[in-house]
Order: structure tokens, then C-alpha cells, then sequence
């Protein structure tokens, strides 16, 4: 295992992981409910669970105490709802913005006629 110092614009792997295949190890964040917001580093090759790469995986965070495991899941699950209703939101937001296009559409045809 071989250790460098790589810039990925946002984040700066300090100890970015050479290992078994040679290419850098891809630093991860796991949006699991039994692993939330935790890093990890893992092979560039992979890619899910189906293709495993050459097979490298480490934790870069510490496992969350079973409370703080519990609240992070909770606001992640809670996000994820409220995004789903903003989702709704802004659909029916566009749905009766046509309505209300076309209402006007009404109107200005309607006072067109009668000037007429």
C-alpha cells in the first residue's frame, strides 16, 4: 500500500490509497441506513455491488454510535420525504401555471371579441 497527497478539487485526500491494482482509491460516502454519511475508500474499478474492481475497501470514518446512527438515518430518511414533496410541489406548481396561462389566453381572446 503505497500513500500520496492527490487534489480532487473539493477535497484534498491527504492520504489518498494505492493498492492492489495500482490506481488511486476513490474516496466514497455511504448513504446507507447502517452506514450513513460514512467515507470509505474503494477501488476506481468498482462500480457497486455488482463489479467489486480488484476488490479494495476501507472505512475512512469511525462507525457512528447506535444513537447518532439512529438521528442521521432519521434526517436522511426525513430529507429524502421532504424532497419527494418539493418534487410534488413544483409539479403541480407547473400544472397550474398552464391553467392559469391559459385562463389569460381566455380572457384576452374573450375582450378580443367583443372589441370587435
Amino acid at each position: 500500500m503505497k500513500t500520496e497527497i492527490v487534489d480532487r478539487g473539493e477535497e484534498l485526500d491527504v492520504a489518498a490509497l494505492r493498492y492492489f491494482c495500482g490506481k488511486i482509491a476513490r474516496l466514497q460516502t455511504s448513504w446507507t441506513e447502517a452506514n450513513p454519511l460514512r467515507r470509505f475508500h474503494v477501488c476506481p474499478n468498482s462500480s457497486g455491488r455488482r463489479k467489486k474492481g480488484c476488490g479494495f475497501f476501507v472505512w475512512v470514518d469511525v462507525e457512528f454510535p447506535p444513537r447518532e446512527k439512529a438521528l442521521v438515518s432519521w434526517l436522511l430518511r426525513r430529507l429524502k420525504e421532504l424532497e419527494k414533496d418539493v418534487g410534488h410541489c413544483q409539479a403541480r406548481e407547473r400544472k397550474l401555471m398552464g391553467w392559469l396561462i391559459l385562463s389569460w389566453g381566455l380572457v384576452m381572446v374573450v375582450l378580443f371579441w367583443q372589441c370587435l
